[in-house]
């Protein structure tokens, strides 16, 4: 058994209940065997033990809303690149912190092949929850470029939505990703077609995350039952409460939003991004309006080809705290809310005995300073230092 003592840091143990306080967190193996005040844990001699005096020690962070081979450069023109990309996009994700990822849409079963690599342990990177393919409408969206070819399965009708759905489950997704409009700005789905992939998606054991950025339909979504909306960035008072009402978490992707538009020059032209300045406008008051009725919010990126680090999850919750969440409830986010989100609360999420030891520490408070988060001095995930403390 191996063992390692974790001493001197302030603990935000994920859950947001009270200020970081002074503790030590051993941890056994991969999972966290005790959290105790202060320096009271012994040792023998036998354990590692890692000094992160000033420091803050906090659950990893999960980042619910990436491309695994998209990032800081061009679209990838096959397969074979995109599984490259996806290798460099997990290892960079990990070293920043960001120790789970969920992939909402890659081609080639890459998703699935990176997951399984990063679990048997020949590739280093952060966990990956993979949907598989997303599923669209025949010409909706994520299968429109620049989206690589085979991003998304399009299926039209009931029969064939769940069908898409059994055909992710049956390649080995954890969850499944549905589009519900794009670049066409109208409701794409029928209530039928959504409520045929939520029904099967659920029957079959798998979570729904929905790119929602029209009012109606994110309400079409809520109808279904769907378990996140992405991006969410058209909403009203009334639905914001119908979807705190029915528990569905909101992954507001902010950032992405603001690095379009400050670069619009060079995206103006891209199909794909037509409606981008008028959900750009509304996102901030839809976050807060979605805020105020106390949906749950969790935290992603959805960074792509070109556009910024994939690794920016830090620079989003600095996004959020920004348009109006205190730091502690952007940590929060990226931690306890994204497990659950995911479905994985009992093991990732927070730091508690017996809970999966995926640890980051940065220099200084991140409940003070959202900033602290990219001063990253340390990375325990499954209970191995993957970064600093000597690793």
């Amino acid at each position: 058994m191996s063992r390692t003592i974790l001493r001197g840091a302030r603990v935000f143990d994920g859950t947001g209940r009270g200020a970081p306080q002074r503790h030590t967190v051993v941890v056994e193996d991969d999972l966290i065997a005790d959290v105790l005040p202060g320096d009271a844990a012994g040792d023998d001699g036998s354990a590692r033990t890692i000094d992160l005096s000033g420091r803050t020690l906090l659950p990893g962070l999960i980042d619910l809303h990436v491309h695994l081979g998209w990032g800081t450069r061009a679209a990838v023109p096959n397969v074979a690149a995109v599984a490259l990309a996806a290798a460099r996009n997990v290892r960079t994700a990990q070293l920043a912190g960001i120790t789970c990822l969920r992939d909402v849409g890659t081609q080639g079963g890459v998703g699935m092949a990176v997951r399984d690599a990063v679990a048997r342990g020949d590739l280093p990177g952060a966990r990956v929850y993979p949907c598989g393919q997303i599923i669209c409408m025949t010409g909706g969206h994520g299968s429109e470029p620049p989206a690589p070819p085979g991003t998304a399965r399009e299926a039209d009708g009931p029969d064939d939505c769940r069908r898409a759905v059994r055909e992710q489950v049956r390649a080995g997704a954890d969850c499944i990703k549905v589009t519900t409009n794009g670049p066409l700005n109208v409701v794409e789905f029928t209530q039928d077609e959504m409520d045929a992939i939520v029904d099967e998606a659920h029957r079959l054991g798998r979570r729904v995350a929905c790119h929602a950025s029209l009012l109606e339909s994110t309400k079409m979504a809520i109808r279904a039952g769907v378990d996140t909306i992405e991006h969410g960035c058209d909403l009203d008072e009334a639905t914001a409460r119908a979807m705190a009402d029915r528990g569905i978490t909101m992954v507001p992707t902010l950032l992405v939003l603001k690095l379009l538009m400050d670069r619009w020059e060079e995206y103006k032209a891209v199909p794909m991004m037509r409606s981008i300045p008028v959900r750009a406008k509304r996102a901030a008051e839809s976050y807060q309006i979605a805020m105020a009725a106390g949906v749950t919010m969790a935290a992603g990126t959805d960074i792509f080809f070109g556009l910024g680090r994939f690794e920016s999850l830090p620079e989003e919750l600095a996004h959020m705290v920004e348009c109006g969440m205190r730091a502690s409830e952007a940590l929060v986010a990226a931690t306890r809310h994204g497990a659950e989100a995911l479905g994985a609360a009992d093991r990732l999420g927070v730091i508690a005995r017996g809970k999966v030891a995926d640890l980051v520490a940065v220099d200084g408070d991140p409940t003070a300073d959202i900033a602290a988060l990219r001063r990253v001095s340390l990375v325990v995930q499954g209970g191995r230092v993957m970064a600093g403390g000597g690793a």
